[in-house]
């Protein structure tokens, strides 16, 4: 259920999921791709282990794309003071558990550092999930290569989210070099594998079969995770 759709006369869910992301360049991919993954992996899942789905953060920490049109950022710290006052506010309504959905590999470790702070002030149970990271040789075996930041693993959710989101044809790309800074990156699509340019003409069942196993995989995860804090609190 959307945390907004509930009425104060409603019972409120104990555990939450948070789709965080970012706005910032993708290609010929929207600037919102971050977020629009987020949210759909988090309504995807919201009902099968009964959470709230917050509305979504839309803004994070960018950096190497600086440059390219479209992008914005904010502070580190205004970014963890957001993530840390919602969790704050979030307890006075009963919540014991959040689940960020990070769409941005630029708000992970401060993720990772609010979060241990929400748990060990408030009390409150926290995870974040970096879906890219979960499934990484998956990109190889469904498309037979990897994509990247703005790639076809993008393409993928963005797809399944909003399947008007028509992108076809091959457009340059920079694949970044150990010891090698830019800033601004030279592109906006950012390749995990050697090459200079990114393809978009997949097979619409890839990119489906590619989002159903990431879900799947989403899925292992949380259940794992709810199954040892409910052991851990006698739940």
């Amino acid at each position: 259920m959307k945390w907004e759709f509930l009425s104060t006369f409603d019972d409120f869910p104990s555990r939450v999921f948070f789709p965080v992301g970012t706005v910032e360049p993708h290609g010929p991919l929207p600037v919102g791709t971050d977020n629009i993954i987020a949210e759909y992996l988090a309504n995807s899942l919201a009902e099968r282990f009964q959470a709230g789905v917050l509305p979504l953060f839309p803004f994070g920490i960018n950096r190497s794309l600086y440059g390219h049109k479209g992008g914005i950022s904010i502070f580190p710290e205004t970014f963890k003071n957001v993530i840390y006052e919602v969790c704050y506010s979030l307890k006075f309504s009963g919540v014991k558990e959040v689940v960020i959905f990070n769409g941005h590999g630029g708000n992970t470790q401060h993720l990772k550092e609010v979060l241990f702070r929400v748990y060990s002030e408030l009390g409150i149970r926290c995870a974040s999930i970096d879906w890219w990271v979960l499934e990484k040789e998956l990109p190889i075996k469904v498309f037979g290569r990897m994509g990247g930041h703005g790639g076809i693993e993008e393409l993928a959710l963005v797809y399944m989210a909003y399947p008007n989101v028509k992108v076809s044809g091959k457009y340059p790309a920079y694949h970044p070099k150990d010891g090698v800074f830019a800033y601004p990156s030279p592109r906006s699509i950012l390749l995990y594998r050697e090459g200079n340019y990114e393809d978009y003409d997949v097979d619409e069942g890839k990119l489906k079969e590619f989002a159903d196993i990431i879900i799947k995989k989403v899925e292992e995860v949380l259940s794992e995770i709810f199954k040892g804090w409910g052991d851990l609190s006698g739940e």
